[in-house]
Formats: C-alpha cells, sequence, structure tokens
C-alpha cells in the first residue's frame, strides 16, 4: 500500500504562488530595463541594483568570462566592500566549475563549505549563504551571478529558477551590448584610419580624386576640391564624367574607361584654361582586387605649367641661339665681299675727277664702313637680350664680349635708321 503523500500547507502554497507571481512580474520590468539599451555598463548596473531588492538578499556581483583569456572578470557588483570584492580570484573554486558546466549551486553555510575560497574574508563580510548561476546566451556561458545574504538561507526552487531566468535575459542583453560595442569600437577605428587617410591625403600637393568601377567618385583630397571651388559633398557619389575638369569626358574615350579596360597605369598630359592656360600632368592607377577585377582608381594630377613653361622658354632660347649662330655666319661670310667691294669702292674714289661723283662715291663707302663694323660685331655677338617690342612681337638685342649692342644701320642719305634687330614673333623669349 503506497504511503500517502503529505498535504502542503495551504499558506505555503499560496506564499509560493505569490512569489511567483511577483517574480514574474519584476522579471518582466528587469527584462525591460536590460533590453531598453544597448550600453553594456548600464545592462549590468541595473542587474546587480535590482535584483538584491526583489530577492531581499545582502548583494549581487556579475563575473563575465573574457574572450581573450577565459579567465572571470569582476564587471559589476552592489552591496560589497571594497576589501572583499578585491580578496582574489574565484576561479579555482569548486561551485565556479560546476556553474560554468551549466549547474545552478546553493551554499548554506558559505563561512564553512569547502565549495568556495576565502572563509575569513566571508566572515569578516558577514556572508552566510550564497547563491550562483551561469549567464548564458543562446549559444554558450559567458560568466556566473551570485546573490549573497547576511543570514542564513535556503533558497528555494521557485527562488533559483528565477534567478537562472534573469541571469539568462541579462546574458542575452548583455551579449547584444557587447556585440554593439564591438561593432561600434570598429567603426570608430575605420573612423580614425580614414581621418588618418585624410590627412596624408589632404596635405598632398597633388589634387586627388578615387573612382569605383561603375565610375562614381568615393575620395577626393582637399586639393581638388580647393581646385574646382566646391565642397565634398557635392562630388562623392557622382559620376566622374559630371565632375572631371578636363575635355576628355566622352566616356568611350577618357582614361579612366581605358584604365578601367586594361587594367594597368596611364599618365595623360592635359591643358586646362583658368586665369590662362595650365599645364597637369594625370596619372591613373588601377587598384586590383586578388581576383584580377579593378576595386578603384586612382587618378593623381600635378601641376606641371612651370615645367611646361621653362621647356618652352628653353626651346625659345635653343632657337635664338640658333638665330645669332646663323646671324655670326652669315656676317662671316659677307665680310670677304664685302671689304672687296669697299677696296674696289676706294680705288674707284681715286679715279674719280667729278665733284658730284666724289660725293656718290663717298656716301656709298661711307655705307659699307657701316654694313662692315655691324658685320663684325654679329661675328662677335656672344649672346642677346629680349625685351617686349608691340603686343606678342619680341625684339633681340645682340651683346658682344665687351659691350652690348642697339646699333642702327644708316640709310642711304637722310632717311631714318633701321634696327638690325631681329623680332621674334612667337611671343616667347
Amino acid at each position: 500500500m503506497m504511503p500517502r503523500q503529505k498535504e502542503r500547507d495551504p499558506l505555503e502554497v499560496f506564499q509560493e504562488l505569490e512569489n511567483q507571481v511577483r517574480f514574474f512580474r519584476e522579471l518582466r520590468e528587469i527584462s525591460r530595463l536590460v533590453n531598453s539599451t544597448l550600453d553594456l555598463d548600464r545592462i549590468l548596473n541595473a542587474i546587480v541594483e535590482k535584483l538584491p531588492g526583489i530577492m531581499g538578499v545582502k548583494a549581487c556581483t556579475i563575473r563575465l568570462l573574457q574572450p581573450a583569456t577565459g579567465r572571470l572578470e569582476l564587471v559589476a557588483s552592489s552591496g560589497l566592500s571594497r576589501e572583499y570584492l578585491e580578496r582574489g580570484s574565484i576561479g579555482r573554486e569548486d561551485s565556479i566549475f560546476k556553474v560554468l558546466k551549466g549547474e545552478a549551486v546553493s551554499i548554506y553555510d558559505a563561512e564553512n563549505d569547502p565549495r568556495v575560497d576565502y572563509h575569513e574574508a566571508i566572515r569578516r563580510e558577514g556572508i552566510k549563504s550564497i547563491l550562483v548561476v551561469p549567464i548564458r546566451n543562446e549559444r554558450e556561458i559567458i560568466g556566473v551571478l551570485r546573490l549573497l545574504t547576511d543570514k542564513h538561507h535556503f533558497f528555494s526552487p521557485t527562488e533559483i529558477n528565477f534567478t537562472i531566468t534573469v541571469a539568462e535575459e541579462g546574458g542575452n542583453a548583455i551579449h547584444k551590448a557587447r556585440t554593439y560595442r564591438q561593432i561600434t569600437l570598429l567603426f570608430n577605428q575605420i573612423e580614425e584610419q580614414e581621418r588618418f587617410i585624410h590627412s596624408i591625403l589632404d596635405s598632398l600637393w597633388l589634387e586627388l580624386l578615387v573612382v569605383a568601377p561603375d565610375k562614381r567618385v568615393i575620395l577626393v583630397n582637399r586639393r581638388f576640391l580647393e581646385s574646382k571651388g566646391t565642397a565634398e559633398a557635392e562630388i562623392l557619389g557622382r559620376i566622374y564624367h559630371e565632375v572631371s575638369p578636363w575635355q576628355d569626358t566622352d566616356p568611350a574615350n577618357c582614361p579612366i574607361t581605358q584604365v578601367l579596360a586594361g587594367k594597368g597605369p596611364m599618365t595623360v598630359l592635359a591643358c586646362r584654361n583658368e586665369t590662362g592656360p595650365k599645364w597637369y600632368e594625370r596619372h591613373l592607377s588601377p587598384i586590383l582586387a586578388s581576383d584580377g577585377r579593378v576595386d578603384f582608381v586612382i587618378e593623381a594630377i600635378r601641376d606641371v605649367t612651370d615645367q611646361k613653361l621653362l621647356e618652352q622658354e628653353k626651346m625659345a632660347r635653343m632657337k635664338l641661339e640658333g638665330v645669332i649662330e646663323m646671324a655670326g655666319t652669315a656676317a662671316h661670310n659677307l665680310g670677304s665681299p664685302l671689304f672687296a667691294a669697299l677696296g674696289t669702292a676706294q680705288l674707284l674714289r681715286d679715279d674719280l675727277t667729278s665733284p658730284e661723283l666724289q660725293v656718290e662715291i663717298d656716301t656709298i663707302i661711307r655705307n659699307l664702313q657701316k654694313i662692315a663694323e655691324l658685320s663684325k660685331e654679329m661675328t662677335a655677338a656672344t649672346g642677346f637680350e629680349s625685351r617686349t617690342y608691340v603686343g606678342d612681337t619680341r625684339i633681340v638685342t645682340l651683346k658682344t664680349d665687351n659691350r652690348q649692342t642697339d646699333s642702327s644701320l644708316s640709310s642711304v642719305g637722310d632717311k631714318p635708321s633701321q634696327k638690325i634687330n631681329d623680332r621674334i614673333c612667337d611671343g616667347s623669349s
């Protein structure tokens, strides 16, 4: 015959039901608190400050497993002295081993129970009983939660289940907060790296654009924005051909299209009319992905106007030096017939008896002598200077070792003199 099961006291049953209702109400409140924020510290503090009042205990602590070390680290507490909290590691306690396997551990006599360490510290703190439960998220155990009393207390199954439920609810919120913190940290690192890269790019004396394979501009530096007189928001995300300052914006022929198709670097010399013609060297480099596709194209634009002007000036100077050499050669070749003509004129002068003819031949001799003098200076020329004459025309003055000449050639009679200086009409010096 089966023994009759002892009937439970109706008052005890009512008290347990009342506790369950109260715990359910408090659980909803704690759930609302911990899920209302992604701030990890606020979640932890909400649990350790709210739970002792609900359970009628002295204190509460939360320790979380650190992913890098696998050790338990105290992250939140209430109701305990600093001296007790700093007593040492609890990682070797038997109760911790069990909790980390997923079991809840209830300790009635904490001062003497071998499942916990630091009994002397427990006595000084006045702790009598301890409940330890695992904190888990949906996948794994991530820490432990402890409730500590200042009176001996036997934790009922309802209290243990409630504490486990709170720990699980908190565990899910903690996992979300940790994930959010990691994501926030990652974004902060990315932003910091972007600021660092922008600082470097903005310090360059090059105009810089980064273009995606769909030809949208994804990055520009300050130098480019200043040259365009626009803001970054007006450039980023737009099609390259809409913001490019070049005339080769035909999608089929522009260098960007060629680099995207050929996957090789390219350098282009381009002219841009601003306050005047300015020359730029455009260097386009593709950045390739591991599979060989073009991830994006970097266009670096360097102002080479000064270099171009120096090259033009050098070419003009070489041309003028050629003119001087040619003038010297011509003067040298002219010397022999000139002096022969001058000698013949002088001999003829000696044979003339007519005063009128003598005046004419004297004029011829003077002009031949003048031509001879100028030919000598042309032969001895070692340099030149140029200066503006009229409009874009420039006039060249020859130099010799001893002096600079700006001589004029007198014509026959009283007509004005004529400059012998060469005129260069291409606008270059």
